[in-house]
């Protein structure tokens, strides 16, 4: 698993530790991982509310995946759970950032139920205590955390 220093930077670049950072960060990281892509040949789209502490959950992605508004390769869609879908385009290709280049793979991630029932239920409610939680979201089982489906 990946160490404490990973999960520090992109505490720093968001500005604290919770939960839906967490997540974020895993679902970035995996994508990396099962498509086999850096942040050039990835493309994501976010579904979550548009408030915090949901939308928490794209500032891991970005820094997870690297897909980033800067580069526009990653999109927000206000929805009321939470999914991220990933593709891995074809190298080299124009037009990627776009989202006209050619999909190689896609990988669709989506919060488990019981996730979502679990965070929304939280009694969390000091810095501490997130951050507890954000830490223990972090560390827990990726298959305990999303439902994972891959395409070609």
């Amino acid at each position: 698993m990946v160490d404490d220093r990973l999960l520090r930077a992109a505490t720093g670049f968001h500005g604290h530790l919770g939960p839906w950072l967490a997540l974020g960060l895993r679902a970035g990281l995996r994508a990396r991982q099962a498509l086999d892509a850096g942040p050039f040949r990835l493309r994501a789209v976010v579904r979550c509310p548009g408030r915090t502490p949901w939308s928490c959950l794209l500032d891991g992605v970005q820094f997870g995946s690297g897909c980033t508004l800067g580069k526009g390769n990653i999109r927000h869609i206000k929805a009321r759970h939470v999914s991220v879908e990933f593709a891995r385009v074809e190298a080299g290709s124009r037009g990627r950032m776009a989202g006209l280049s050619p999909v190689e793979a896609r990988l669709r991630l989506e919060l488990r139920p019981e996730v979502w029932t679990e965070l929304n239920l939280s009694t969390a409610r000091t810095e501490a205590a997130v951050t507890r939680l954000g830490r223990e979201i972090f560390r827990r089982r990726f298959d305990r955390l999303f439902l994972e489906s891959r395409s070609n």
